[in-house]
């Protein structure tokens, strides 16, 4: 287990040396529900088009926001996207669009909820702002997102409401050209 440990960590190393890497942390807040707080990671490719196009990953869960120390349900989504800023890198306010791809769980506190929906899979089209400071490796990133739901009322868990809004504070870990 620690040799399968250690060769990911030295691919994701060398294979991270020609791309940007930005890490920080997600607040997000549901329209009329939740506040959620989390991790995001964003990366961009050295061979596709690395001032526009990325990639990246959030965790975001109510256990950092308002489920803290209160008894709101507890709910965590996974979210990888897919995105690209408009503009050129030089210009410190870009707008961007992305598109989400992830899974929502919500803790069942009572078997009386045994039968609501507690799950669910996300996809959601997101249009947003990043601004990314000139002297400092920080960048903020402001979105607006709609889920898209495939299921029928009554098939997707209650608190998981269509529109949000989330600020990314992100830190530059790595930039290479």
């Amino acid at each position: 287990m620690q040799n399968t440990i250690l060769a990911l960590l030295c691919f994701f190393g060398v294979s991270l040396s020609g791309q940007n890497l930005d890490l920080g942390v997600r607040i997000q807040k549901t329209h009329g529900m939740y506040w959620e707080n989390g991790i995001t990671a964003q990366y961009t490719l050295r061979n596709f088009k690395p001032d526009n196009f990325y990639v990246g990953f959030s965790y975001v869960t109510s256990r950092l926001g308002t489920a803290l120390g209160t008894n709101a349900l507890k709910q965590d989504n996974y979210i990888a996207s897919a995105g690209w800023n408009f503009g050129k890198e030089v210009k410190p306010f870009r707008v961007h669009a992305r598109l989400n791809f992830g899974y929502f769980y919500a803790e069942q506190v009572s078997d009386i909820f045994k039968d609501v929906p507690n799950t669910a899979f996300l996809f959601s089209p997101e249009i947003g702002f990043k601004y990314t400071f000139s002297q400092l490796p920080i960048s903020l990133n402001l979105g607006s997102v709609y889920y898209l739901f495939t299921g029928e009322n009554g098939e997707s868990p209650g608190t998981l409401q269509p529109l949000y809004y989330h600020l990314d504070i992100t830190y530059q870990i790595l930039k290479k050209k």
